[in-house]
């Protein structure tokens, strides 16, 4: 019988139960690296919505870091969005220059999430995604079981990814991502860029001052991360925003 992950695990009544139903799919996926706490984290990147998480990290703090949308501060996604190869907790911490965010992680230590590495992915789609794992027991059997298995948990990491993405789309994922970062009027001078009008003529057919577009157009370099207005279509349709 196949116990894989199926659209059917998405469709259930109760919320809690479907993130059950992923967590097993993880945990299966991650094989002989068991007895550990892991957290999943994936979200479109340069957009606001809330994060998919799936964890066995204790359910009071979990509800407290989805409540308070602390993974805008926290130092190991904040790390991670920078990152290709996996790292050690450490090393974001050291990296970490938000006050924040040192006392989020010293916040966490309370529920015995005190050292850990993170495995990240970053997909052709504009999506980021990350599996943490952490151990309350010795520090330097944590690190060396992480040297070892490291190959495993990376492969486990891009299988669920996978396998999330192939049963549902981005935007069914994260409802609130189809607007992408972009206000409505951002997106509607940002789709007269794209049909070659200059920012005079912008702001005639928007009925608004050219300072104003060019306030506007500032304002998506910035959201989508790009130097220029060509740059900021390109970005745009990369993440299917336009």
């Amino acid at each position: 019988m196949d116990s894989r992950l199926k659209y059917s695990d998405f469709i259930v009544a109760d919320e809690s139960q479907s993130n059950v139903c992923l967590q097993l799919e993880l945990e299966k996926l991650l094989g002989d690296v068991q007895g550990l706490s892991y957290a999943y984290f994936a979200a479109p990147k340069n957009r606001e919505v809330t994060p998919l998480i799936v964890s066995n990290y204790p359910s009071r703090w979990l509800k407290a870091y989805k409540n308070a949308n602390y993974h805008l501060i926290d130092p190991i996604i904040h790390h991670g969005l920078k990152s290709c190869a996996p790292f050690a907790w450490s090393d974001a911490l050291q990296a970490c220059g938000n006050d924040k965010g040192l006392e989020l992680f010293r916040r966490s230590s309370q529920y015995r999430i005190c050292f850990g590495a993170t495995f990240t992915l970053h997909d052709a789609g504009g999506m980021f995604s990350s599996l943490s794992l952490c151990d309350s027991g010795q520090q330097a059997d944590f690190e060396r079981r992480m040297a070892d298995q490291q190959g495993q948990i990376q492969m486990a990491l891009i299988r669920f990814h996978g396998r999330l993405l192939s049963l549902r789309t981005v935007d069914e994922l994260f409802p609130e991502s189809q607007n992408g970062p972009l206000s409505a009027r951002e997106l509607g001078v940002l789709k007269l860029v794209m049909m070659g009008k200059v920012y005079r003529e912008i702001a005639l057919m928007c009925a608004i001052s050219e300072r104003t577009v060019k306030f506007h157009m500032s304002n998506i370099s910035e959201k989508l991360q790009v130097c220029n207005a060509k740059q900021a279509v390109y970005e745009a349709q990369r993440q299917g925003i336009l």
